[in-house]
C-alpha cells in the first residue's frame, strides 16, 4: 500500500502546458490545502494499517511545497509521534522553485528523498515548463539544484517525454547526469482534449499536440538504453530499465504502469478524499474520505479490473509477461473499441532493443556473475540481435 499525498491539492506557483493536475480546479469543490486535522488522521492510519515495516510518505501537488515548511514540520512530528517501531522515509516531488536554504537544511535534517522536476537543458524544459507571466523556469530550477547540492540533499530527477524533446535523448540523458543525477524518471506524455476518466471507446476527442508520438518514444528509450547498458550500468538508474530487469529476474515490477494489476498506488487530496490513482482522480474513482476509510480493506475495484481486461492483440503478444497491457490511462484508440494502449507500438520498439540484453542479464545472474558485466558483452548482445534481424 502507498500513498500520493496532495497536501496543496491541484495549486501550483508554475502553469506547465502539459499538466494534468490544473483541471481539478474545475472539478473539485474543495479549494483549501490540508489542514491538521486531515494531516494527522491520514498519519495515524496510514502508518498503523502499513503491513510493512517501512512506511513511505509521498508529497506531491500541485506544487507541495507551497504548503510551507512548517507544514511538514508538523507531518515529521505526527510521523515520529505515531511511528511505534516502524521505519519512515519521506519523498518529495518538486518543481524546485521555492527551495532555498532553510527548506534544503529541513529536507537534508529529515533525509527527504527529493525529486526535481526537469525536462532537460534549457530550451527543452523552458519549452513547456513556464511560470504563470509565460517565461521558462530553467534557471530558478537550476538554482534550486546547486542549493541541493551545496546542503548534499539526495535527488532524483523526472522528465516528462514530449513532442519536443522526444528528439533529443543523449542530449537530455547527457544534461541530467552532468547536473548530478544518477536516479532518472522519463514520463511518457499522454493528453487528451477530454480527459479519460471513463473506459470507453473514446471517440469525441483529439490527442493534444505536445503529446510525444508512440514510436518517437520507444526511439528516445531504446537510444537511452543502448547507451546506458555500455557505460553506465551500476551506477546510473533509470525507473524504467531497473523495472524491466527486475522483472525478468522474478522480483516483480517496481513501476506500476507494467504491473498486472493496479492495486496498492493510492492517492489522498488535501480534504482527505483517496482515489484509486493519481491519473484517476475523478468522481467515479473516488473511494472515501479518510474519516470514514477502513485503510486495512482499502482497494482499487474499477482500476484493478480494466488492468486485466486486455484485447486479443495483448493476450497474444509476445511481450505480454513484460508488458501487461501498460498503464489504463493510455488505453485511448478513439473509434477501434480496442483495449490497447496508445504506446503499443513505442513499447514493441523498447522491448525489442531490451529484450537480447534482458535475457544476457538473467544468464549472468543463474551463473553468480555481477550483472554490470553487461557493458563488457553489450557489443557482441548487439551485433548478433542486428545479424538476427537481417536474417
Amino acid at each position: 500500500m502507498h500513498f500520493t499525498i496532495k497536501p496543496t491539492s491541484f495549486q501550483c506557483n508554475i502553469n506547465c502546458d502539459y499538466c494534468f493536475y490544473l483541471e481539478k480546479e474545475f472539478i473539485f469543490e474543495h479549494k483549501t490545502w490540508m489542514d491538521d486535522k486531515v494531516l494527522e488522521e491520514f498519519i495515524i492510519k496510514y502508518i498503523t494499517s502499513s503491513p510493512s515495516a517501512d512506511v513511505h510518505f509521498t508529497w506531491q501537488g500541485g506544487e507541495p511545497t507551497m504548503a510551507g515548511v512548517g507544514f511538514f514540520r508538523k507531518a515529521i512530528a505526527l510521523q515520529q509521534q505515531y511511528k511505534g517501531s516502524k521505519n519512515i522515509f519521506n519523498a518529495l516531488q518538486t518543481n524546485g522553485l521555492l527551495l532555498n536554504d532553510e527548506w534544503c537544511d529541513f529536507l537534508k535534517k529529515n533525509n527527504f528523498l527529493v525529486g526535481i522536476s526537469i525536462d532537460g537543458p534549457e530550451e527543452l524544459h523552458n519549452r513547456y515548463r513556464k511560470n504563470k507571466a509565460g517565461k521558462g523556469t530553467f534557471d530558478k530550477v537550476m538554482r534550486a539544484v546547486s542549493l541541493l547540492n551545496k546542503h548534499k540533499v539526495e535527488f532524483n530527477t523526472l522528465t516528462v517525454i514530449n513532442n519536443f524533446n522526444v528528439s533529443h535523448p543523449m542530449e537530455v540523458y547527457d544534461f541530467l547526469k552532468s547536473i548530478g543525477s544518477k536516479h532518472m524518471q522519463f514520463i511518457e506524455l499522454l493528453e487528451t482534449t477530454v480527459p479519460n476518466d471513463k473506459f470507453t471507446s473514446n471517440t469525441g476527442f483529439d490527442i493534444v499536440n505536445f503529446s510525444v508520438p508512440a514510436k518517437a518514444y520507444g526511439q528516445f528509450m531504446s537510444t537511452i538504453f543502448r547507451h546506458w547498458v555500455k557505460h553506465d550500468v551500476g551506477d546510473i538508474f533509470i525507473r524504467q530499465f531497473e523495472s524491466f530487469i527486475s522483472c525478468v529476474l522474478g522480483h516483480g515490477h517496481t513501476s506500476c504502469v507494467f504491473q498486472p494489476v493496479c492495486h496498492d498506488n493510492f492517492v489522498i487530496e488535501s480534504n482527505g478524499d483517496i482515489y484509486e490513482c493519481d491519473h484517476f482522480v475523478y468522481p467515479d474513482f473516488k473511494i472515501e474520505n479518510v474519516f470514514n476509510s477502513d485503510f486495512d480493506t482499502i482497494a482499487t475495484p474499477k482500476l484493478s479490473g480494466e488492468k486485466s481486461n486486455l484485447s486479443a492483440e495483448c493476450q497474444s503478444c509476445d511481450y505480454k509477461v513484460i508488458c501487461n497491457g501498460g498503464c489504463p490511462k493510455h488505453r485511448i484508440n478513439k473509434g477501434t473499441g480496442a483495449n490497447i494502449s496508445y504506446f503499443c507500438s513505442g513499447y514493441k520498439i523498447l522491448f525489442a532493443t531490451m529484450v537480447p540484453y534482458l535475457n544476457a542479464m538473467v544468464s549472468l545472474v543463474k551463473n553468480n556473475i555481477p550483472i554490470t558485466e553487461i557493458s563488457t558483452i553489450a557489443d557482441s548482445i548487439e551485433h548478433n540481435a542486428r545479424n538476427k534481424a537481417s536474417t
